[in-house]
């Protein structure tokens, strides 16, 4: 759960509610057994008792409606000063509900105020209340039924408790203060991890991105190399035509076999061209789809055979073959950027590590779609990998290439894409020398398929 300081003052205030509640019932519950206690020995009914248990009820039923503001309950704290008074004076000295009443009166005020300062002031006004009767007593003003020394005692016990309640209170609010800032410090510590995860993201999908250009680069060199070379070889054949023209020595057969020679160079140029133009087209649809996370339609079997076209440069150079087993014609609404971030994951890394010390292999892609949902396959050929790696294969930071330049976030990329984006399922089984199986599942929209296209 992220850190919220609303929250943790709501909290706060909740667990200062909760031992206020505490703290009436127990006073209730001790009344009550006061009263009966003092009925059975004596047969007598302490009318004083009687008479406090109805604020202690009036302040249950409304804290069960109504949210109380600090007035309110300082409104309390004198309440208790006067069942604490008297308490005092009527009751009999072997009652020790004076010194109950004391204790409570300290916990609320070192409880509800709020700081430590104003808590402590507000005790000592209500420990001068007390004392005050000991001074009226002292010089006759009134009668207590208790001694002096009976007096005294209770003003140190009390002054004994609120030390007790202050060190406790103080101790508790220190331990809450910390924790409160260990939060703080866990949850911008979490925020800056976040915030360097989807950095590194974003470094790994310019990487894949920067991989893609290059083989669409080295991919594209070859088509126009071929035309311009056509080109080159048809200019070359305009000038010999033009320098028999210039000698007065072109011959019919001579002009024939320059005009074919050119008509096949133009084929020549023409089908590369177009070779070219087909590779940037594809190259334009699957980097934008890589960049963004944007639903649409797409004919599942041409798109991923676009992105196997789009990697040949790096499959080719190891003689890996990769086969796509997939119905044709069936167009899906879904998210092309992440099947495209998945795909070519994969098979980078099958390149990296499972065909690490291989010359040839085979990568196998299976889908199947049925009843809204695509299910992917993705077979491999290579060494395979440890249950070690396998275990921790999804999470972040796990690679064997650690100080080779492997950032260990690829497959977390996966799982996050399949799991978030594509609301699917993720598995994967290897082991060493049996090369890889990863099956992924997620719900698509079947917007068309080959009978109902015909």
């Amino acid at each position: 759960m992220d850190y919220n300081k609303q929250a943790y003052l709501k909290l706060t205030k909740q667990r200062k509610h909760k031992l206020f509640i505490y703290s009436m019932f127990l006073a209730l519950l001790l009344l009550l057994v006061n009263i009966v206690m003092d009925y059975l020995l004596t047969a007598h009914i302490p009318l004083n008792a009687v008479f406090i248990i109805i604020p202690v009820l009036a302040f249950l039923l409304v804290k069960h409606f109504f949210s109380f503001d600090q007035g309110i309950y300082r409104s309390f704290y004198l309440i208790f000063i006067i069942a604490t008074i008297e308490a005092l004076i009527n009751a009999r000295p072997e009652q020790a509900t004076t010194t109950y009443w004391a204790y409570l009166i300290i916990v609320v005020i070192f409880t509800y105020e709020n700081s430590m300062k104003s808590a402590v002031i507000m005790n000592s006004l209500a420990f001068c209340c007390l004392s005050v009767l000991a001074v009226l007593d002292y010089i006759s003003f009134i009668e207590l039924p208790f001694s002096q020394f009976n007096y005294l005692s209770f003003l140190m016990i009390y002054v004994v408790l609120s030390i007790f309640v202050y060190i406790m209170v103080k101790n508790f609010s220190d331990i809450e203060a910390i924790l409160h800032r260990q939060s703080k410090t866990l949850q911008d510590n979490v925020d800056e991890l976040n915030k360097m995860q989807k950095s590194l993201i974003e470094s790994e999908k310019m990487a894949a991105l920067g991989g893609l250009v290059a083989g669409i680069s080295h991919e594209i060199n070859t088509p126009l190399g071929i035309a311009l070379t056509a080109i080159t070889h048809n200019q070359d054949m305009i000038e010999n035509i033009e320098q028999h023209l210039h000698d007065e020595t072109l011959k019919r057969s001579t002009l024939k076999e320059s005009i074919d020679a050119q008509q096949h160079g133009y084929r020549i140029i023409l089908n590369n061209l177009e070779r070219a133009n087909d590779l940037i087209s594809h190259f334009k649809q699957v980097a934008v789809d890589q960049a963004s996370e944007s639903l649409r339609e797409i004919y599942i079997h041409e798109y991923i055979q676009d992105i196997i076209n789009s990697m040949y440069s790096l499959t080719h150079q190891k003689n890996i073959q990769v086969h796509l087993q997939c119905p044709d014609n069936i167009k899906v609404n879904t998210y092309p950027g992440p099947i495209y971030q998945i795909i070519s994951n994969f098979i980078n890394n099958s390149l990296l590590h499972g065909f690490e010390h291989q010359t040839e292999g085979n990568i196998t892609i299976s889908v199947t779609i049925a009843n809204s949902k695509a299910t992917l396959v993705y077979l491999d050929d290579g060494i395979g990998m440890s249950h070690e790696i396998l275990t921790k294969i999804f999470e972040p930071f796990v690679t064997s290439k650690r100080n080779q330049g492997g950032s260990g976030l690829g497959m977390n990329i996966v799982y996050n894409l399949v799991t978030q984006v594509l609301e699917g399922q993720m598995t994967c089984q290897s082991s060493p020398g049996n090369g890889i199986e990863i099956s992924l599942s997620f719900p698509v929209e079947i917007c068309s398929t080959g009978a109902d296209a015909s």
